[in-house]
């Protein structure tokens, strides 16, 4: 039970930091190369949180592998949660120093 609620809370924050981001960057040219690198990893993510998100409801939320590989999987699912926050907060802190800039209005 604690794995299933772990993974739903980390995958949770990391779909909504990967939309946050998203809706706040809102690319005018989405093919450019400056854009596909800017958020083309955040797309990719998120869509695999959500893919993953839907799985343990139709799957069930146990765990069927040994602890380490319980521990493996959730570090890792920990790591990329907070990579996608520190890519929403320091947008943040960018939009609040550049209001009158952003990035994508060219």
């Amino acid at each position: 039970m604690l794995y299933a609620l772990t993974l739903y809370v980390l995958l949770g924050i990391g779909l909504a930091s990967s939309a946050g981001f998203l809706v706040l960057h809102r690319p005018r040219h989405p093919f450019r190369i400056t854009e596909v690198n800017s958020s083309g990893w955040v797309i990719i993510i998120g869509l695999i949180y959500a893919r993953s998100l839907l799985l343990p409801g139709i799957r069930g939320g146990s765990s069927p592998a040994p602890w380490w590989d319980t521990v493996l999987s959730l570090g890792l699912l920990a790591a990329t949660t907070a990579l996608l926050l520190i890519r929403f907060f320091s947008y943040l802190r960018y939009l609040r120093r550049h209001p009158e800039d952003p990035p994508t209005a060219s």
